[in-house]
């Protein structure tokens, strides 16, 4: 059983990695496993999968390196301004029931698809160009992070669209700096008050660091339009999961 569990963390890490690179939301692979294969409550496995965020930032960061890419310098002034959202957000997963959890991650995801299918009507909004509104969105990012980890790649996506002109190439690139620094003080949080599960959370970084190492540079190779459908099919398939997790929990 324990060579089973491993080999499906890893293979979950691998597939978590690859598509929240890509796009975001595959966070719920770990969750999965952790729940079902390691008999983790959501109050240990959604701490327990900040461990394999720090890879996928990272990896991703060291992938668009060796494509040749580099995130803008502000890139990692944005995620510096998310860390004080990612230390709220993390003591809040520790407070709030379950379906309050499942509950706003099935709205964010819901926003990220019509920002997805109706670009137009995104465009058409006017947005304020003062810079607190800036600083408002890396905070909410962080707070994603903190609070819930699954979708950060798409909350960062969805609101860090306008201000890389929806280049989703750039955005994959500016999101890892944030995932970076928003993941070390989510996890430095939790492993403060002995929330983190040790063993399986660093094999799931392993199996994420690789499929986030690979991924990014298949997203340079293919550019935004490829990563643009990815971002779309992984919002759907993670929405229906977690409106099913919300049927299970008001039954």
């Amino acid at each position: 059983m324990e060579l089973l569990a491993i080999a499906v963390t890893i293979f979950a890490g691998v597939a978590m990695g690859a598509i929240n690179n890509l796009a975001g939301g595959a966070g719920v692979f770990g969750l999965l496993a952790f729940e079902h294969v390691w008999g983790m409550p959501l109050s240990a496995a959604n701490p327990t999968a900040r461990v394999a965020a720090i890879a996928i930032g990272t990896f991703a960061f060291l992938g668009f390196l060796r494509a040749g890419k580099r995130p803008p310098p502000h890139a990692w002034w944005q995620g510096t301004l998310a860390v004080p959202g990612a230390l709220l957000g993390s003591h809040l997963a520790r407070d709030l029931p379950d379906l309050v959890f499942r509950g706003y991650l099935a709205i964010v995801l819901v926003l990220l698809l019509w920002q997805q299918l109706r670009p137009r009507a995104i465009a058409a909004i006017e947005v304020p160009r003062a810079a607190w509104v800036g600083y408002l969105g890396c905070f909410l990012i962080g707070l994603h992070m903190g609070y819930v980890q699954i979708g950060t790649g798409l909350v960062a996506t969805l609101l860090l669209a306008s201000a890389y002109k929806r280049d989703m190439l750039a955005v994959n690139m500016a999101k890892s700096t944030v995932v970076i620094t928003t993941s070390i003080a989510s996890v430095a949080t939790f492993a403060s008050h002995g929330a983190i599960q040790w063993v399986p959370g660093l094999i799931l970084a392993g199996g994420a660091a690789i499929g986030s190492y690979f991924a990014s540079g298949w997203s340079v190779a293919k550019g935004a339009n490829a990563v643009r459908r990815i971002v779309v099919v992984v919002a759907v398939l993670t929405l229906v999961e977690q409106l099913r997790q919300i049927v299970l929990l008001l039954a």
